[in-house]
């Protein structure tokens, strides 16, 4: 990058790197709840968690109809797990202030035990019908019309409320794993409405994203990841193929955190260049972390910064997703 910071315009930015600090300080925070288990109370400081009613979501739909019987096969598992009384957990999508960018984590916990379906293969939780789960999906069930496309089955939360839509002819799903395929159609899809407007075709999702354009898909909605860190690849490498089915809207779970990741990349790659890092220190990589910051910074040498003011733009969601294309 081009940088022309005054010494001013320096101390400004400074208050963004150090928000930067706090965002990943609270994340850590967050992180060692959630991995120990410690039970949490409602809290303003130092993080802000939150006493949820689970009302809400013991009437959902999916939540109160879809009871299969839980079942093993070839790695996959289908369990019942629980949230117990005071156990926090994430519940809703990452809040970003616009304008300063501080991440607000929405974290809470029930005073009374959750059970909740849950999908994992090899031991690794893929889907389960937790808050966190119904709450990201809302603004892409709205969105979605007409002939839909979604990628990655799970336990089908997102098609079966996509299906309820009279707006919505048809919902097919690509899923290339035949063993999830085969119990997914005799253990729940059974419970699903409309299961006259769902298909499902068994094939890699890119594989098929390149050559979807002659089906024309009216909506389409990516969840490939089981979080935003492991979902990063696979949602740029998804973005890339935007331009091959311009027809279709594309939308991505969780892609306010996905982006997230992107500007704290950038704003790493724009704290090295400031002090004065070299085209040579971006040549190797021995994280995905590291490959991501490489890219970036090839991907953006003519850009010229001079202001405290561009670098807020630079850093938001419009155009972040504008880099993610060239970066997929």
């Amino acid at each position: 990058m081009k940088l022309h910071f005054s010494s001013a315009e320096k101390a400004r930015l400074q208050t963004l790197f150090e928000t930067f600090d706090q965002n990943m300080a609270d994340a850590d925070a967050y992180n060692a709840i959630l991995e120990k288990k410690t039970p949490v109370h409602e809290s303003k400081s130092p993080l802000l968690i939150h006493q949820i009613d689970p009302k809400p979501y013991e009437k959902d739909d999916y939540y109160q109809i879809v009871k299969p019987q839980a079942f093993q096969s070839k790695g996959w598992t289908l369990f019942y797990d629980r949230y117990e009384p005071n156990e926090g957990f994430v519940y809703d999508e990452l809040s970003i202030d616009p304008k300063t960018y501080k991440e607000t984590t929405r974290f809470g916990f029930f005073t009374t035990a959750f059970p909740f379906l849950a999908l994992a293969q090899d031991g690794r939780t893929w889907m389960s019908v937790t808050p966190h789960e119904i709450n990201t999906m809302q603004n892409e069930i709205h969105a979605a019309k007409g002939k839909v496309i979604t990628f990655g089955l799970g336990l089908g939360y997102y098609a079966y409320e996509v299906l309820k839509k009279a707006d919505v002819s048809s919902v097919s799903v690509i899923e290339k794993d035949p063993t999830l395929i085969a119990f997914f159609s005799e253990r729940i899809l059974p419970f699903f409405p409309h299961p006259e407007k769902f298909h499902i075709i068994e094939e890699d999702a890119f594989h098929y994203a390149e050559k979807m354009a002659k089906d024309h898909y009216d909506y389409a909605f990516v969840d490939l990841w089981h979080l935003p860190e492991d979902g990063l690849p696979l949602y740029l490498r998804m973005r890339s193929l935007e331009k091959k089915n311009p027809q279709t809207t594309f939308s991505y779970w969780v892609e306010p955190s996905l982006l997230s990741l992107l500007r704290r990349a950038f704003l790493i790659l724009l704290q090295e260049e400031m002090n004065g890092s070299s085209d040579e220190d971006y040549d190797f990589a021995a994280t995905e972390s590291d490959a991501l910051i490489n890219k970036m910074h090839k991907v953006n040498k003519s850009l010229t910064l001079s202001s405290y003011d561009e670098v807020l733009n630079v850093l938001s969601d419009a155009s972040l997703k504008n880099m993610a294309l060239r970066l997929g």
